[in-house]
């Protein structure tokens, strides 16, 4: 009898363990199953309806169909969440598409197809770097190509290797192209200074890794109508963009775009460099340089790039030349240019550096100086806006000296009293002893 209940006992403990690992298995197979039938749900979800059923929006249907056809029904809905919780802002599209807002609607309305005013650069980076450089003169008649020619180095013989191998290391490089690219047409008559290079000539900025040239300055239109037509389409020929100057305003006034990273940059570019005004104002058919000592067209012109951009680059030709200190027309339209849509000044035509300025976080570089353009002996430097996948902006200064016209980076102490010189000369800029361009606070 004790042997039997002690059977049953066991039986009964066994039940209850198989009765625990039924319930135990059903729970897991509930468990289990839960998300996959969320997910079914979720799945038979309209994220296109349901977005342009709420309000606080302004997205084409169409628009959204593209956007789930390219980069997936998930991005509608997290766009959906984030509208429906009132916290969607204009970065979401770069954080869950690689491109911003604006790029998307470029490229769903095919706007970079056979354009030659923009480049478009595809994939990404951890972050781009875009550089700026000042004067730059390759005529014949003057300092650098006699030496170019007699070094026998190519580019080596007028820029150090270093200095060469950072612009091309660059994502995207400008520099200030100060004359005509010509074998016809006669000096400007009354001017001192007249600079003409041979078509052939712009191979150097293939050399040097320049991927755009500004044109808005005083000595562009040295060798009249025909030399200033020739120097236009000896860069188209090259290849290489130019803002500026054209055929005619509209052209003159247009802007360059460098899609990058996934966001858009408009280059603008215009000058008020001449106390005498020689250099011809380009018309609705005549050519020319776009001007600002009336900064209305300049300003208009900002916020219409702003409406079509991400980020707006205005180069400006200004400032007195050989003099480190700044005239107050600088000051003023720069933050006027800012106050604009503007996300960067940068300026060039002293001959000399000149300092810089943060103006609501914007970077205003007052004058780059020379780049490689005379004999002299004078700072200069290449300035780097880099950009990351975030948006955020970092600047940094690459130190240099033109000499016997020849141009070499700095180092060591050279470099540091380089950058005191430019913290010295700027408002509220500090440079740091690895070049960053940072906001002083006190």
């Amino acid at each position: 009898m004790r042997k039997k209940r002690k059977l049953k006992k066991v039986v009964r403990i066994l039940l209850w363990v198989v009765l625990f690992c039924f319930l135990i298995s059903f729970a897991a197979i509930l468990i289990l199953n839960l998300p996959k039938e969320e997910k079914k749900e979720k799945e038979n979800i309209n994220y296109t309806n349901e977005i342009m059923k709420l309000d606080n929006h302004s997205f084409d249907r169409k628009f959204l169909v593209w956007i789930e056809d390219n980069y997936g029904e998930g991005i509608l809905s997290e766009l959906y969440s984030y509208l429906k919780d009132d916290s969607y802002d204009v970065s979401f599209w770069h954080k869950y598409t690689g491109n911003s807002y604006i790029v998307l609607n470029d490229l769903y309305y095919n706007l970079y197809e056979n354009r030659s005013d923009v480049t478009y650069v595809d994939g990404s980076k951890e972050l781009v770097s875009i550089g700026f450089a000042g004067d730059v003169s390759l005529a014949d008649n003057w300092a650098i190509m006699p030496k170019y020619v007699a070094r026998q180095n190519g580019v080596y013989g007028i820029v150090s290797e270093n200095m060469v191998g950072y612009m091309k290391n660059l994502d995207w490089m400008n520099v200030n192209s100060e004359f005509a690219f010509s074998s016809r047409g006669s000096a400007m008559r009354g001017k001192q200074y007249t600079f003409r290079a041979t078509p052939s000539n712009v191979s150097v900025y293939d050399e040097m890794g320049v991927d755009m040239v500004a044109l808005a300055n005083n000595h562009v239109y040295d060798y009249g109508q025909d030399a200033f037509y020739d120097t236009l389409s000896t860069l188209k020929n090259a290849k290489i963009p130019y803002i500026g100057a054209g055929v005619n305003k509209s052209e003159a006034e247009s802007a360059y775009y460098l899609v990058i990273n996934g966001y858009k940059i408009s280059f603008l570019n215009a000058t008020r460099a001449e106390k005498y005004i020689m250099t011809p104002e380009a018309g609705e058919n005549s050519p020319g340089v776009f001007r600002c000592y009336d900064t209305t067209r300049l300003t208009e012109r900002i916020k219409e790039e702003k409406e079509k951009s991400d980020y707006v680059v205005v180069i400006v030709h200004w400032g007195k030349e050989t003099y480190h200190t700044l005239e107050q027309v600088q000051i003023d339209t720069g933050k006027v240019y800012i106050d604009s849509g503007a996300d960067m000044v940068v300026g060039h035509h002293a001959h000399v550096l000149q300092g810089m300025e943060f103006y609501k976080g914007k970077l205003i570089a007052y004058n780059l100086g020379n780049f490689i353009f005379n004999s002299q002996t004078v700072d200069t430097g290449i300035l780097k806006w880099e950009l990351d996948n975030d948006g955020n902006s970092k600047y940094y200064f690459y130190p240099g000296l033109q000499s016997n016209c020849y141009t070499k980076e700095v180092t060591g102490q050279d470099a540091i009293n380089l950058y005191n010189k430019m913290t010295n000369w700027s408002i509220n800029a500090n440079f740091l002893e690895d070049g960053q361009i940072i906001e002083r606070t006190n």
